[in-house]
């Protein structure tokens, strides 16, 4: 079968020292940021790269505090990192502005927590005041600002959903499945994952195939004991999925 140039092309393939925990991205720059999170060093750190092109702007940085920070938001400039108390409480404390060129802080501040984000703007409060006063602060610059007109636009992901009722085709040579088959179709590929029986343990495999030929067959974590949470998600035409919990891959779909 002969396939479009640009479908299926292998775009990112990165391997981080942590656990990829969470997953940001901005539609308009085409920016991904990643949080990954060592438990045994205790250290989170943060990423970004372009997923249309490839490019790494940079790589597992970490901050003053080394685990007590999430991801909160990217922009097309930077990214809000978020501070808490301690990792057994929610109560945000403190918040870091990162260049998302370069991963340069742009300024960081202990003494506010955030409570939304809006365009070029973030609503804050000082957490030992109550009741709590919000007011809004620049997010480049920290310096007050007016509300914002508007708000966020949503960001369009298409997640993978299991679908009791789906059946995989019998040319598709697969163990003895656990639990639901995830599937999407976009531009005549159909895209599933599912859980199967290898060597008395559980792998979750993920496959995309048009018609009756499979153009990309993976293993994304096996050894297994317990069903997997959702397994890829599609923006932009672009597939995204994470192998083994520590490698981001996508591809031009």
């Amino acid at each position: 079968m002969s396939l479009p140039e640009n479908l299926l092309k292998p775009i990112v393939s990165e391997i981080f020292t942590g656990l990829i925990w969470k997953i940001k991205i901005n539609d308009e720059t085409g920016l991904l940021a990643i949080e990954s999170r060592d438990s045994e060093l205790k250290m989170v750190s943060f990423s970004v790269l372009n997923f249309q092109t490839g490019k790494i702007n940079f790589k597992e940085l970490s901050y003053q505090e080394a685990w007590n920070l999430s991801l909160e938001y990217l922009s097309k400039d930077n990214l809000l990192i978020k501070g808490y108390e301690d990792q057994t409480s929610p109560e945000s404390k403190g918040i870091i502005s990162v260049d998302a060129a370069n991963g340069a802080v742009l300024w960081s501040k202990f003494n506010i927590s955030l409570n939304q984000t809006g365009q070029s703007a973030i609503q804050v409060y000082d957490p030992r005041i109550m009741p709590r006063r919000y007011f809004w602060i620049d997010q480049f610059t920290s310096g007050p600002v007016d509300p914002p007109l508007s708000t966020l636009p949503e960001i369009k992901v298409r997640l993978a959903q299991p679908d009791p009722y789906f059946k995989l085709p019998d040319w598709i040579n697969h163990g003895e499945l656990i639990g639901e088959i995830s599937a999407l179709v976009h531009n005549d590929l159909t895209i599933l994952s599912f859980h199967e029986v290898f060597n008395k343990f559980m792998q979750q495999r993920l496959i995309v195939y048009q018609e009756d030929s499979i153009l990309l067959d993976d293993i994304l974590i096996s050894g297994i004991q317990k069903l997997q949470p959702e397994a890829f998600f599609i923006q932009k035409n672009h597939l995204f999925y994470i192998r083994n919990k520590r490698q981001l891959l996508s591809y031009s779909v």
